[in-house]
């Protein structure tokens, strides 16, 4: 009798704990629950990542992932496929980033969504739908720490030549040109200080200046009207002796052309009495011989 209760309570033991064991299966392997199959698809590294880490949907748990493997179509790509409750709001601007826990070093996949197209992202077992794994904030910081120890030496190597043996030449000699520079304009400053002492006494040559100035200008002023006048003057002189010129000479070309017709008349005279001496000089004494008196006159014969 008391073997048999051993042997029942021995099979109830096992029966419960095997029931235990599936029991708490089922909760960690999430059994029974419908999920979406998505690829997470990158070409950078994925270190701490493995088979059954989990996945974050915006800080909440949303699955798990499945498997890691190259893309056969292109070693660059990595292919991590995870498996994400129904329900969440996975769209067309839906990422993914690794988040590396700080003391263990494993990795999780974080989903987050840019908002820049809230178009669902249609997915199946079949053909699972890609998303895009970009870096995290540790791969970007990383990065520009890259370029910033990069143009560090670019920057180290300038300021190297820079301040190259010739280079520290030209530069203490343009420190020295600048130190006589600076003297220069403490003595520019000095000079012109005393010109500004200067300036009331030039102020006041300059007001003497225009007033002589203008006094010379009223003078200008007024000999030009005197030649204005004066050459009005002229003008109404030079219309006047145009005018009586005119006047003598319409009233005296009259007598004038008498007077030439009496002198051609006594050349004329003149010549003819010079011909009668030159045939007759008796006559400037004798005086001029008479001829036959012509028709018409007393004694006229007519011809037999």
């Amino acid at each position: 009798m008391v073997r048999e209760t051993y042997a029942l309570l021995t099979g109830l033991f096992v029966v419960v704990l095997g029931a235990a064991m599936i029991a708490v299966a089922l909760f960690l392997g999430d059994y029974g629950n419908e999920r979406d199959v998505y690829i997470v698809s990158t070409q950078g590294a994925v270190s701490g990542l493995n088979p059954e880490s989990m996945v974050i949907y915006r800080g909440v748990r949303a699955g798990k992932v499945v498997s890691i493997q190259f893309d056969p179509k292109d070693s660059r790509n990595i292919l991590v496929r995870i498996e994400l409750d129904k329900g969440l709001p996975i769209t067309h601007g839906t990422y993914a980033t690794l988040r590396v826990q700080p003391l263990t070093g494993l990795a999780q996949i974080e989903l987050n969504d840019s908002g820049e197209n809230p178009e669902p992202l249609r997915t199946s077992p079949e053909r699972p739908a890609l998303i895009p794994l970009r870096p995290s904030l540790l791969d970007q910081l990383t990065g520009s720490g890259t370029d910033l120890l990069t143009q560090a030496a670019q920057i180290t190597n300038r300021l190297n030549t820079l301040l190259g043996d010739d280079n520290q030449i030209r530069l203490q000699h343009t420190l020295e040109a600048l130190e006589i520079a600076a003297r220069e304009l403490v003595n520019l400053e000095r000079r012109a200080g005393s010109m500004l002492e200067r300036i009331p006494v030039i102020e006041e040559n300059l007001h003497e200046a225009l007033q002589a100035h203008s006094g010379m200008a009223h003078d200008v002023r007024e000999t030009s009207r005197r030649i204005r006048a004066l050459a009005d003057d002229v003008g109404r002189l030079a219309s006047l002796g145009r005018t009586a010129g005119e006047s003598l000479i319409g009233e005296r070309l009259a007598e004038w052309d008498a007077m030439l017709d009496d002198l051609r008349r006594t050349a004329a005279n003149f010549r003819k009495l010079s011909k009668i001496l030159e045939e007759d000089p008796q006559a400037l004494l004798l005086g001029l011989r008479r001829g036959p008196p012509g028709p018409g006159e007393p004694g006229y014969q007519e011809p037999k």
